[in-house]
């Protein structure tokens, strides 16, 4: 029984984005970042479950698992880019993430079920592994069914909601956190962990053409994100949370502050102190992408403008005129002429 070295990896770096030492959590599991980063890298479930139970512990977080699979949205878009491209239906698409699922996180295999009246993934863990760490066990539960539905989303162009989730424990004091991440109603004491589906979504087609923009959109916002582990401060921090949450529209404040956690008065006072504005900080973002964007031949103006989430061009040549001074074709132009 094991767990793939990426999969530990994620965890470990989003317990540093609350609070845990990366460098602690990567040394308790006997590796390197190198090593883990590596596709063959495999680590055993007692260090896994180890390593787990610790970032709960750091970051005080009840609900960390839940909150590491919201968290890798931007991750999920990723993969799903890639397995859109051989992938007629979503239902497709869907067995091809369960496969992927399973090669990350061998002890809790998913399965794409179809009933009569619906779809259902489930996920059945292995006894003996639970038995080891019920914490593990419920906080990778957690996390695998959020990072799932993410994923249901992105390949439904975020139109769709599961019809319920069931979990097999009691039912927290408070289950609203469920209800924020999973948005869908959540059934507890059931037999199974199972996502409930409409049958009509799952067998809906792919419309690849959004993908293909998609696909630069999550390849700019890597490269973005890389660059923004190096900055420092509060907005650098915001920064990249706007753009794990980018599907393509950008997210809203609140979106923002529920995902760090705060509510938007702190958010927006925390941003502030640092003498900058939620408002101003979103146009510095769409400012970088659009001008990255601006040298690629292959994109025209118009899907410029929808990845930077405009209604129309006119709208975002405006915006694009009052940061720069020139038309977005007038920019591209002179790029080009360097």
């Amino acid at each position: 029984m094991a767990f793939n070295g990426r999969f530990v990896l994620n965890m470990a770096h989003f317990a540093s984005v609350l609070g845990a030492s990366f460098e602690d959590l990567i040394e308790k599991s006997g590796l390197t970042v190198e090593l883990l980063d590596r596709e063959d890298c495999i680590v055993e479930d007692g260090v896994y479950n180890s390593i787990v139970e610790e970032c709960v512990d750091l970051t005080g977080d009840q609900y960390f698992g839940l909150h590491a699979g919201e968290n890798l949205n931007l991750a999920a878009a990723g993969l799903i880019y890639q397995i859109v491209q051989t992938s007629e239906t979503v239902k497709q698409a869907l067995e091809y993430c369960c496969e992927f699922a399973n090669l990350g996180c061998r002890v809790l295999p998913l399965d794409l079920i179809e009933e009569a009246n619906h779809y259902k993934v489930t996920l059945a863990p292995d006894p003996t592994w639970r038995a080891k760490s019920e914490t593990a066990f419920r906080q990778t539960a957690e996390g695998v069914i959020a990072f799932t539905i993410k994923e249901f989303h992105s390949l439904t162009r975020f139109a769709h909601n599961p019809i319920k989730i069931e979990f097999p424990w009691p039912e927290p004091e408070d289950p609203s956190e469920y209800k924020r991440v999973y948005n869908c109603s959540i059934e507890f004491n059931k037999p199974e962990i199972a996502i409930h589906l409409r049958k009509n979504h799952v067998e809906e087609k792919v419309v690849t053409a959004d993908y293909n923009l998609l696909g630069v959109l999550v390849s700019h916002a890597h490269e973005k994100s890389a660059r923004l582990e190096k900055e420092k401060g509060f907005a650098s921090v915001v920064k990249q949370s706007v753009i794990k949450l980018i599907k393509p529209d950008f997210p809203m404040v609140e979106d923002v502050a529920a995902h760090l956690f705060i509510s938007s008065r702190t958010l927006q006072r925390k941003l502030k102190e640092e003498g900058i504005t939620f408002k101003s900080l979103i146009d510095e973002l769409k400012m970088d992408f659009a001008i990255s964007y601006l040298k690629r031949p292959d994109l025209s103006i118009s899907e410029i403008a929808y990845l930077l989430s405009y209604a129309d061009v006119s709208t975002f040549s405006r915006s694009f005129k009052r940061w720069t001074g020139k038309s977005p074709n007038q920019y591209r132009a002179m790029l080009q002429s360097m």
